[in-house]
């Protein structure tokens, strides 16, 4: 008869997104299955509510119950009662030791709605900046963007050559502005690099805080190519971005899972 051990109950890491829930899936066997889903139809199509709490839906989501469950994100207090929940910070920096080898590095994380910058070194989080208090630096900003230029989104991330100047700093003027370079004869493309530069600009401002050259970037906006080109151009960072960068905050909550169930 095969222990317990030798099959393990599946495990999984959730982040709850401002604009995709992220989860990271162990069915028992070590192979990760990923899963991203709008954050809206999350709450719509797989939360159940009743006798004063939440659960999901997981033969809707095709998953058998995880015998460990970990949340973080904007929505983990909606499963706090039920489930351990850890904070974006350390999600995010279990993931990142987890995906690189270094030791001593930045750690750049640009989602839907704000921007974390974490300093680690041997192993610890040193210090960590937040900015939540502006859209202008987001992803979702960069998603406005693209659709008011009508863009695909991947055209529009890889924008950089020749970009115009963007002085605007506020996500909600941003579009006025680019409409006066319109009527200036201003191509699309030297728009959208205005754009993917000055959200670098601003990720900069945050980053060159702390003495280090090795930049690990995860997040959606670490999927723009024109961002991670002028983080490497202007200050010169080693800038490092494993194979799915959006899923870095669920990676790290499916280790604390492991953890907590023993097997990590």
């Amino acid at each position: 008869m095969s222990s317990a051990l030798e099959f393990p109950l599946p495990t999984l890491g959730l982040d709850f997104g401002s604009r995709y829930v992220k989860l990271v899936y162990d069915p028992g066997n070590g192979r990760l299955i990923r899963l991203r889903l709008d954050s809206l139809e999350f709450y719509r199509h797989y939360l159940s509510r009743g006798n004063g709490g939440v659960t999901l839906n997981w033969p809707k989501l095709g998953l058998v119950t995880p015998g460990a469950l970990v949340a973080t994100g904007y929505g983990k207090n909606l499963l706090k009662s039920h489930f351990p929940t850890i904070t974006e910070i350390r999600a995010n920096f279990l993931g990142a030791c987890h995906q690189t080898s270094h030791r001593h590095f930045i750690l750049l994380e640009m989602g839907g709605q704000d921007t974390k910058v974490l300093y680690i070194k041997n192993n610890r989080v040193f210090d960590f900046l937040t900015n939540d208090r502006c859209a202008a630096g987001t992803g979702r900003y960069l998603e406005n963007m693209a659709r008011f230029l009508k863009m695909p989104l991947r055209q529009f991330g890889a924008a950089w050559q020749d970009p115009v100047d963007i002085s605007q700093t506020c996500a909600i003027f941003g579009e006025t502005e680019l409409i006066g370079h319109l009527l200036e004869g201003t191509p699309l493309t030297r728009l959208a690099a205005g754009v993917n530069a000055s959200v670098a600009r601003r990720a900069l401002a945050l980053v060159r805080r702390y003495s280090c050259q090795d930049l690990l970037f995860v997040g959606g906006v670490a999927k723009n190519r024109a961002v991670r080109h002028f983080l490497r151009t202007w200050a010169d960072y080693q800038v490092m971005t494993p194979p799915y960068p959006q899923f870095n905050g669920a990676l790290g909550c499916y280790l604390e899972a492991r953890k907590i169930s023993g097997l990590g």
